[in-house]
């Protein structure tokens, strides 16, 4: 095998070839002196280009333990211990205060309705026995 250009070393070293060139490529770096020194030239250039981006991690970042929400149930007892009560009282009151307005529209129980007859005219300051 030929000497390998910096391209070559590089993808390399990227990992970026197929699992027999590889090995071929590894096998030729280690056998070939001047393979070996542009390997080593190639990784402290990575290095010094990763050190000037700081994207090589030295410590291992402080992650805080996630823990789940606490659920809480209070308003839901708010709901059922206080409003569903108020709902249900609002509603009695309500049809005790309407039940003498659907009962005046209602007929009497034999189907017979009352009716009032008036003769003559109506004068409002007379007295009701007159």
């Amino acid at each position: 095998m030929s000497c390998l250009n910096e391209e070559q070393i590089q993808h390399f070293l990227d990992d970026e070839f197929d699992k027999k060139e590889k090995e071929a490529i590894g096998q030729h770096i280690e056998t070939c002196p001047r393979c070996t020194e542009a390997s080593v030239i190639q990784r402290h250039r990575i290095l010094d280009v990763k050190k000037s981006l700081d994207l090589l991690v030295t410590e291992q970042p402080v992650i805080p333990e996630l823990s789940p929400p606490v659920k809480t149930y209070r308003r839901r007892k708010i709901a059922t211990q206080i409003i569903l009560p108020l709902a249900v009282a609002a509603s009695l009151l309500l049809i005790v205060l309407l039940r003498p307005f659907f009962e005046s529209d209602q007929k009497p129980a034999n189907g017979q309705s009352l009716q009032f007859m008036v003769s003559g005219e109506l004068d409002a300051n007379k007295p009701v026995t007159d």
